[in-house]
């Protein structure tokens, strides 16, 4: 799952960041050229100039927002397996997760806010590709609680709750 996250945020998200901050290096390109124009006398509109936004790429800025969406994808789609495992465990129900899924967006939003850079659309990105893992987990759960409901049955150690 690990590497699932790791080869959706490489190939899928950095592709999508990557040509919005280089676009701002070409929108200055193109302003800097009005610029030149109108250093050399020619008659464009000043509202060309640049804005000030200049993205000075760099390898160690590229390696850095690389190895932190490659992280943090990676280790966000550890959720199911860790939830899986903790379901296995009897440590949390499926129902216990249903209940809890408003919180569980509240946490999933939190974390994508810290993940990712300040920007929405990352933030965003991040939640519908865990959320989704996240209901996966609960399927899982319901499977493995049926499962151990058969075998329980099957030895004659399943105890009935009490419907109140």
């Amino acid at each position: 799952m690990f590497l699932a996250g790791a080869a959706f945020a490489y190939y899928m998200i950095l592709p999508g960041a990557f040509h919005f901050f280089l676009s701002y290096q070409s929108d200055f390109a193109a302003a800097m050229n009005n610029e030149n124009a109108l250093a050399a006398g020619t008659d464009t509109a000043l509202s060309a100039l640049p804005s000030g936004v200049l993205y000075q790429g760099s390898v160690e800025s590229f390696l850095s927002l690389t190895m932190s969406f490659v992280m943090a994808f990676g280790l966000c789609f550890q959720l199911p397996v860790l939830l899986t495992l903790m379901g296995k465990a009897g440590l949390i129900s499926s129902q216990g997760m249903k209940a809890t899924r408003k919180y569980a967006v509240v946490a999933i939003l939190a974390v994508a806010a810290v993940a990712t850079p300040p920007d929405v659309m990352s933030q965003l990105v991040m939640f519908f590709a865990i959320y989704p893992l996240y209901e996966i987990s609960i399927l899982l759960i319901t499977r493995f609680e049926a499962q151990r409901e058969a075998e329980a049955r099957a030895d004659g150690t399943w105890v009935e709750e009490d419907e109140a």
